[in-house]
């Protein structure tokens, strides 16, 4: 195979043709990052070079270019790292990476990567299958990337990609393109959410495209409403009212309330309403955790907890530390959510709907119902939110004007971002809903919101074991 460093993509001129203008401070990341600075020498005011993406807590921004070679292929989450890039640059800002071809044919680790990708694909195939997205917890390697995978993905962070490149190769013509050893791509920063510096897509195609990804959502937000919903266009939410009311928000695994809700927990708080968050989970099966011990995956993601609960204004934090690996009804933990709701003196509960799929979502609301059952005095409205589930709305919130700051909240959940791109799963369901409700582009919190009398008749219903079959989750 010919040497082909460094790629185009990595030279001064090609990244000051895609800036438009000579660049200020220019970030260097790699094993080869010191070899780059030579060549960087003059060609910036300022060029950092770091060894390893792990230095990047040491090289704050904003930066005029990033460029990161043989960087991806050692990290585990390529695109939480793609992801936190696009933080550190300016607007505007040139991203360059480098990656191995996942189609190399001609060297002996391409070969064993791509044999070795087949034995993994051949156990994943034999694997029971779960709804719920999770991450390879088997030994991590290397990584390798096809080109417009690879393009997909640091356009979906937020990212206009302008070239990429194909080196190393051996034959030529389109066979060669296709199996050469490495990829150069080369992509300006845009804003990472749809908004005034961003066009939204059109509605119509956004519809299409998310009901054809989460048609099994829909179909059971439509069952449900068939057998349980009202029917009619949704209410807007009466923030004032809802802040003198005040709200206690169950959140099965730290980073549900702000997917869910948190657009509208952010104008509650905004205007003085008191929020409690309670997490009912450690967060410790998250799939970001390898091998880290046991205190680090029983603490770290309340940490974040925390971080989260403080930005967004809440008045309390509670965790209850309940075992994400071993969630239970318990009578304890029943007695630990009245205690909550009791000592709030919240006019509202927020909680997962009865349609989420996810076992832990479906354990809150059972543990919700049984407490609310012993409430002493008048009981609270619940307000059912959508995290793996999409509701059959009869309150909405537009939250245009909150979407950065939910988009920091999310971000600051490091531990649950590594494995899903939550900024952009949340975006695509709050525009899919501000186009379903509203017939325009935008984003739309929904909630079904059901008096504390109907919520527990419905829950009777829903956790009732069917005659020869197994109680739900």
């Amino acid at each position: 195979m010919r040497s082909s460093w460094p790629p185009g993509a990595l030279r001064p001129d090609a990244v000051r043709a895609a800036l438009g203008k000579v660049p200020v401070r220019v970030l260097l990341v790699g094993p080869r990052a010191g070899e780059l600075a030579r060549m960087w020498a003059g060609a910036a005011s300022e060029v950092v070079p770091l060894a390893s993406a792990g230095e990047l807590g040491r090289a704050p921004g904003p930066w005029d270019a990033v460029l990161l070679d043989g960087v991806l292929e050692s990290e585990r989450w390529d695109r939480w790292l793609v992801q936190r890039v696009h933080g550190l640059l300016a607007p505007g800002g040139v991203l360059v990476l480098t990656a191995r071809n996942l189609l190399d044919v001609w060297s002996l680790g391409g070969l064993g990567h791509l044999v070795s990708r087949a034995g993994r694909e051949v156990r994943r195939r034999l694997a029971p299958r779960t709804a719920i997205p999770t991450a390879d917890r088997s030994l991590f390697t290397q990584r390798r990337h096809r080109p417009r995978q690879l393009a997909s993905m640091v356009s979906g962070t937020g990212f206009d990609v302008l070239s990429t490149e194909m080196s190393g190769q051996v034959l030529s013509g389109a066979l060669g393109r296709r199996t050469a050893g490495s990829i150069a791509l080369l992509a300006r920063r845009i804003p990472s959410l749809w908004g005034p510096d961003r066009e939204f897509p059109n509605c119509g195609a956004h519809t299409a495209a998310f009901a054809a990804i989460h048609a099994a959502e829909l179909a059971r937000r439509d069952e449900w409403r068939r057998a349980n919903g009202t029917t009619g266009a949704p209410r807007e939410v009466d923030v004032e009212d809802w802040s003198r009311r005040g709200a206690v928000v169950f959140a099965p695994h730290p980073d549900d309330e702000v997917i869910g809700c948190g657009g509208t927990l952010l104008d509650l708080a905004g205007r003085g309403g008191a929020v409690s968050i309670v997490q009912v989970t450690d967060g410790s099966d998250s799939a970001a955790f390898i091998d880290e011990p046991e205190s680090v995956r029983r603490q770290v993601r309340l940490d974040e907890a925390r971080i989260v609960a403080d930005r967004m204004g809440a008045r309390e934090l509670v965790c209850l530390r309940a075992d994400n690996r071993a969630l239970r009804p318990t009578p304890a933990l029943r007695e630990r959510f009245r205690e909550c709701v009791e000592r709030s003196r919240a006019g509202l509960v927020f909680a997962p709907s009865f349609t989420d799929f996810h076992p832990d979502h479906q354990t809150v609301l059972r543990l919700l119902a049984s407490a609310l059952r012993e409430l002493s005095g008048p009981k609270p409205d619940v307000v059912l939110y959508e995290v793996w589930s999409l509701v059959a709305p009869t309150h909405v919130r537009v939250v245009n004007a909150r979407m950065h700051e939910l988009e920091a909240l999310l971000l600051a959940y490091e531990t649950a971002l590594k494995v899903d791109d939550y900024v952009h799963f949340v975006a695509d369901r709050l525009l899919f809903n501000s186009c379903a409700h509203r017939g325009h582009a935008g984003y739309l919190e929904a909630f079904e919101v059901l008096g504390a009398d109907r919520f527990l008749e419905l829950a009777a219903a829903h956790f009732e074991p069917r005659a020869g079959s197994r109680p739900e989750a």
